[in-house]
């Protein structure tokens, strides 16, 4: 009796357990989409102000001797695999090699392993799931990073994130964002005498940043999702595949209770008989 309940209340709990992780699978589906919608227009737009900037001719300084700043991107979701895993594995590494005293964390995931090596952010935001929470987040991001390297916090910074490569698979990359490179092989043209060149220059710059942050903060959007779309499909062919056994032991006990209820109707039918 005892295993009958067991094994039913197990059932149970696998259908919980596959309509939750089938929800989880449906929303990253969406997600999914809509960031790889929406990277092919981040990308041209951002295309289009490399070409602002080298028109511009706009040069940022490297601030000599100020210690560099790193931005690591990662999920405050789970259930994506070794996603945050890779990822803090190469942000660890980086703030040795770039030598960076300022982090800025978004998503939680990563700060247990970045505390580990006694990097602890100067900054953390949460991680967005959606293209709505990726814009909130970028709003202030963007924002921060630029003053504090306007202000000399940071000499320079570099980004960890996840680049796309299909679902299921994504490259832990590093990328250096601030100062901006200079285009070599143009010829800025003439600034307008109708507009301040200071102001020109800071707003080419924070937009430039604004969308470079935005493609870099959609491809890993992309990635997360994809990671979590092949998790949820794995949770649910192994909670199927578990379903399935525990319903034959399910049967097979119902079987074997019943032949021992028969058993024991038999046996003492024949007791009274003896009497």
């Amino acid at each position: 009796m005892k295993r009958l309940q067991y094994l039913r209340h197990r059932l149970q709990t696998l259908s919980a357990l596959r309509d939750a992780v089938g929800a989880m699978r449906s929303l990253s589906a969406h997600h999914f989409r809509r960031a790889r919608q929406a990277l092919p227009t981040a990308r041209q737009y951002r295309e289009e102000m490399n070409t602002v900037i080298a028109e511009i001719g706009i040069h940022q300084p490297l601030h000599v001797g100020i210690p560099a700043g790193l931005l690591v991107i990662t999920s405050d979701l789970g259930l994506c695999g070794d996603y945050n895993s890779r990822l803090s594995q190469l942000a660890v590494a980086e703030a040795k090699s770039q030598a960076a005293q300022t982090i800025y964390s978004v998503g939680h995931r990563a700060r247990a392993a970045l505390a580990k090596s006694s990097l602890v952010p100067f900054r953390s935001y949460e991680a967005p799931a959606s293209l709505e929470g990726l814009t909130q987040l970028l709003l202030g991001l963007a924002q921060d990073l630029l003053e504090d390297y306007l202000a000399m916090r940071i000499g320079r910074l570099h980004v960890v994130s996840a680049g796309f490569e299909g679902v299921g698979h994504f490259a832990p990359l590093s990328v250096r964002v601030l100062p901006i490179e200079p285009v070599v092989g143009t010829s800025p043209l003439r600034r307008s005498p109708y507009i301040d060149s200071a102001h020109l220059t800071t707003t080419a710059v924070r937009e430039f940043l604004y969308i470079t942050l935005y493609e870099i903060l959609l491809d890993a959007l992309a990635a997360e999702h994809g990671m979590r779309l092949m998790a949820a499909e794995s949770a649910l062919e192994w909670l199927d595949n578990t379903a399935t056994t525990t319903s034959r032991r399910l049967a097979s006990a119902r079987g074997e209770a019943s032949t021992q209820e028969l058993l024991d109707i038999v046996s003492g039918g024949r007791q009274r008989l003896r009497r």
